[in-house]
């Protein structure tokens, strides 16, 4: 449905945290007029078995893992009103590492290789590079560098690559300077990641620390950047300044300020190929303060403002409690709230809407260390949002503005784009240590990930919808067993 397209605008707060699932399935195209829920596109899938094996000759290093899926099941309503089960075959993941190390004259080297391969039969991706290291026996220069390629089925081979750079011109100063080219076709997400291929990437960043000062025991000063063109079209589509202070005091207390700002640009992304926009120059300012966190309670709180794309204000404030009693047990609580003022989405073809929205995110850890061998962790993480529509707008037919238009009504379009999205992530985690580098685990996870029509509902009405609709609840056992001496 429309309101499920809506929600797919959002990346999960959370990864999958079952050690015996593995991620979403690959996409699968549906007749028209099939409704299928979003949980169904976002459920784990069932691993059949997975392989990992790793060891050392010399300077070379190696790695090998091989994991296989099962099928996965979509229960979904065909355009008749039927429910159905739809089926897709799973994949076969494999992952192969050499990495080659010298350092017999003082120096770093490093040459290594990656390969990995997605097999499916609708489908294969590969995805090939190699990575070079290098530092001084001085310490004061650093080089990494990575040429890749892929060759996915439907997109053709690809390539890109990436270079840093690093030195370090005196104690608690470091500039790093790097570039990235990553053509049209590149694409490595169906085994790892990367935010977007089409671009070319200038950055940089100075890094002071200064320590021993009369009024605080350091002070780190963070300035960094980067410019970005796509290469499909040649236009400025990323870059901003990004300034940060650290300040820890002689009490141990410390205060980060923040200011960051984004220059007027392009964005060829959001639009999910349907056109390209200009969004306007913004800037944000944060302010941190966080309690000295060696003694037994120590407390964090902060503040910001932001522009939204369109240029609405926005802000932000957190606090957040830490409490260890001793070695053995620790607690931490933080929550995040959110005021927007003109959130940004796209709705459908050329249409976006912006949107005044309410977010609250807490998160809860704990710690209890039963023994020196075995531990409990208890964690939760929610993320709940309520967004009302504001404004709507259209996609210029050539790179520009986006052209504000009137509510669109009738067919195709809904009568109220207001909506909700609730994610929580929940895991119960025991491990006992039987014996040096093999463990036993018990892991209990719960996750859901709902996105609906807002109407006068409650952020406790929000979270509740969510809490009695996971999208995974599982209780797993796992022994980790170490062969040989």
């Amino acid at each position: 449905s429309a309101i499920q397209d809506s929600a797919q605008r959002y990346r999960s707060v959370f990864s999958s945290a079952s050690v015996a699932q593995g991620g979403p399935p690959r996409p699968l195209d549906f007749a028209p007029g099939t409704e299928v829920p979003k949980r169904e596109l976002f459920q784990p899938t069932e691993l059949l078995g997975a392989a990992k094996a790793t060891g050392q000759a010399g300077g070379l290093r190696y790695g090998v893992l091989a994991a296989f899926e099962d099928d996965a099941k979509f229960d979904v309503v065909d355009a008749g009103g039927t429910p159905r089960n739809l089926y897709q075959d799973g994949r076969e993941f494999g992952v192969g590492r050499l990495l080659y190390e010298d350092n017999a004259s003082g120096a770093y080297r490093a040459l290594g290789f990656l390969s990995t391969a997605v097999l499916h039969p609708d489908g294969d991706a590969l995805a090939q590079g190699i990575d070079g290291h290098y530092l001084t026996a001085d310490g004061e220069w650093k080089f990494d560098g990575q040429i890749m390629t892929s060759d996915v089925d439907g997109l053709g081979r690809g390539y890109g690559g990436f270079i840093d750079m690093e030195r370090t011109l005196r104690r608690g100063m470091q500039h790093r300077v790097g570039f990235e080219y990553f053509d049209e076709t590149f694409e490595i997400n169906d085994l790892g990641f990367l935010d977007r291929n089409d671009r070319i990437r200038l950055r940089s960043a100075f890094v002071w620390t200064e320590s021993g000062m009369s009024w605080a025991r350091n002070n780190e000063f963070d300035f960094r950047g980067f410019a970005e063109r796509n290469v499909s079209e040649d236009l400025f589509v990323g870059g901003g300044l990004f300034l940060t202070n650290r300040m820890t005091f002689n009490n141990l207390s410390a205060l980060t300020a923040r200011l960051h700002f984004w220059p007027e640009q392009y964005d060829d992304l959001n639009s999910f190929g349907n056109g390209t926009y200009r969004i306007e120059e913004r800037g944000e300012l944060f302010l941190f303060w966080d309690s000295d966190t060696t003694k037994a309670v120590s407390f964090n709180v902060g503040s910001g403002a932001y522009e939204d794309r369109m240029g609405d204000v926005s802000w932000m404030g957190e606090a957040g409690v830490n409490w260890r009693p001793n070695d053995r047990f620790g607690l931490n609580l933080r929550v995040t709230y959110r005021d927007r003022g003109g959130w940004l989405l796209h709705q459908q073809d050329d249409l976006f809407a912006t949107f005044e929205a309410e977010q609250w995110a807490p998160k809860l850890t704990v710690d209890y260390f039963i023994s020196a061998r075995q531990q409990l962790r208890l964690g939760f993480q929610w993320v709940g949002i309520k967004a009302r529509e504001h404004e709507f707008f259209n996609i210029p037919a050539e790179p520009g503005d986006l052209i504000p238009t009137a509510k669109p009504t009738g067919p195709g379009f809904r009568p109220s784009y207001d909506f909700s999205v609730s994610q929580y992530s929940f895991q119960a985690r025991y491990r006992w240590e039987f014996a040096p580098l093999s463990d036993v685990f018990l892991v209990y996870t719960r996750q859901s990930d709902i996105g609906a029509a807002l109407g006068d509902d409650s952020f406790a009405d929000v979270f509740q919808d969510a809490w009695d609709r996971p999208l995974q609840d599982v209780l797993v056992f796992k022994v980790r067993w170490r062969l040989g001496s």
